[in-house]
């Protein structure tokens, strides 16, 4: 019953609020510092929100399992409105930079395009089975907090490439 009892999760999740809100605070300070050449650029500005978002989902994520009395339900119904964010975060940034690409290597445009598909693919599966209580419920919640911040860290370096040249 590990995968659908939050209990156990506590200690990963403390660590993951703790990293994630480390990690949103400085992106948001550096992002801040560098604003102008950000709003500068054309496609710097959804990066950058797309960063924030990959650094807020797992904060967001740790802390509703941290929540003390969430039945898996209201667990699960709380990770499912984080998930819709995600899928607007698709929505908006994602596929129209997908089209705007349409030029560029497949390669390019699949690395743009993977990190928030892949994050809001996992995150809605983590609602589902953890509301279901089945096929693996927390662990797909941790594989979407450990894609988000890797996405994070990766566009957070970009973003620093970008702001430079």
């Amino acid at each position: 019953m590990t995968a659908y009892d939050p209990a156990p999760w506590h200690d990963l999740c403390v660590a993951l609020a703790g990293a994630s809100g480390a990690l949103l605070g400085l992106a948001f300070v550096a992002i801040s510092f560098n604003l102008d050449a950000i709003i500068a650029d054309k496609f710097l500005p959804s990066r950058a929100v797309e960063t924030l978002i990959f650094f807020a989902y797992p904060l967001a994520g740790s802390l509703l399992v941290l929540t003390p009395g969430l039945s898996h339900t209201a667990l699960g119904i709380g990770l499912a409105i984080l998930a819709a964010g995600l899928l607007e975060l698709v929505r908006r940034v994602d596929l129209p930079r997908w089209r705007h690409e349409r030029n560029e290597p497949l390669t390019w445009r699949v690395s743009h395009a993977v990190p928030g598909s892949l994050l809001a693919t996992l995150a809605v599966i983590a609602a589902v089975a953890t509301i279901t209580i089945s096929i693996g419920g927390l662990y797909w919640l941790a594989g979407a907090m450990a894609v988000a911040t890797s996405a994070g860290l990766i566009n957070s370096w970009v973003l620093l490439v970008e702001i430079k040249r």
